[in-house]
């Protein structure tokens, strides 16, 4: 209290000379329960982990080169209209150098890999807006129909075309997404802004971001904003599934689809956004909300 005025004081820690405390301001129809933090709090305490910013993250990939990977082919190989988000987890920690590989044959490290990382993608959908960034400037352009390249490789010891014996493509076409073309996800756990390697092939393509405000965590029946990998949730079941699309490709997605299940509902502070939350079993590394 102050000596003179009895009014509740605090002291600078450095001078130590007495101010007047100013009484705390809330915002007007909004009561403390209901901020942000406190959902965040909230949920974070009940799942253990420590209290802090909750990082969630609309993005949009915008390829550098021509984006090939191959979903599905018989002398012709073309990829799906959708990203899988084993290759966009992949890309967005390039900084964990233990799940890096140059070689890893024909055997997937999955199971052993994504225990590790520490920012989770949603599979990639394609962009439907026709403003594309390119550093601080923006162009038009709406994402363009997959080209088709043709080879033909000669084996060089029998100047053939084909070696029937061995189940390797010699003669056909590959189809590959545009250089511009341009891809949305969702990211938890941190901001993976930058240019990064994406497939196989390293392809270049460049990540923007913008930060989502976490309103709420749901658990019931929802539409998700993106494509989900199901083996990416907890507890999945197929009696989840209320409807959708099943996209065949490894592993399989489920498109324009109504599920069961635990999810996020964000805003960007004018469209609202559902987010399937993955299992934090498998993403033991990730800062899930």
């Amino acid at each position: 209290m102050h000596k003179l005025c009895k009014r509740p004081t605090t002291h600078c820690g450095v001078c130590r000379q007495s101010f007047h405390r100013l009484p705390q301001i809330r915002r007007p129809g909004r009561r403390e329960s209901e901020t942000n933090f406190d959902v965040r709090r909230k949920h974070l305490s009940a799942s253990g982990k420590t209290v802090g910013e909750v990082h969630i993250y609309k993005c949009t990939l915008v390829a550098h080169d021509y984006l090939f990977f191959t979903t599905k082919g018989f002398r012709e190989t073309s990829p799906s209209t959708y990203i899988g988000n084993y290759a966009l987890i992949y890309a967005i920690n390039r900084h964990i150098q233990t799940i890096q590989r140059n070689a890893s044959g024909n055997k997937p490290f999955y199971e052993e890999d994504m225990g590790k990382v520490t920012l989770y993608a949603t599979p990639a959908t394609p962009s439907k807006t026709n403003i594309v960034r390119l550093g601080a400037e923006t162009i038009r352009w709406t994402n363009q129909a997959i080209i088709y390249f043709t080879y033909n490789s000669v084996n060089t010891l029998s100047q053939t075309t084909e070696v029937t014996a061995e189940n390797l493509p010699q003669i056909g076409k590959k189809a590959k997404h545009p250089p511009l073309n341009s891809f949305e996800f969702f990211v938890i756990g941190g901001e993976p802004s930058g240019i990064v390697r994406l497939g196989k092939k390293q392809v270049p393509c460049r990540i923007y971001s913008k930060r989502l405000s976490l309103e709420s965590i749901g658990d019931g029946v929802f539409k998700p904003s993106h494509p989900v990998n199901p083996l990416d949730l907890e507890s999945f079941k197929p009696a989840n599934i209320q409807s959708g699309e099943i996209v065949l490709q490894t592993p399989p997605l489920l498109v324009n689809s109504a599920i069961r299940g635990k999810h996020y509902i964000c805003r960007d502070g004018y469209t609202e956004y559902f987010i399937a939350k993955p299992d934090a079993r498998k993403y033991a590394s990730v800062n899930l909300p």
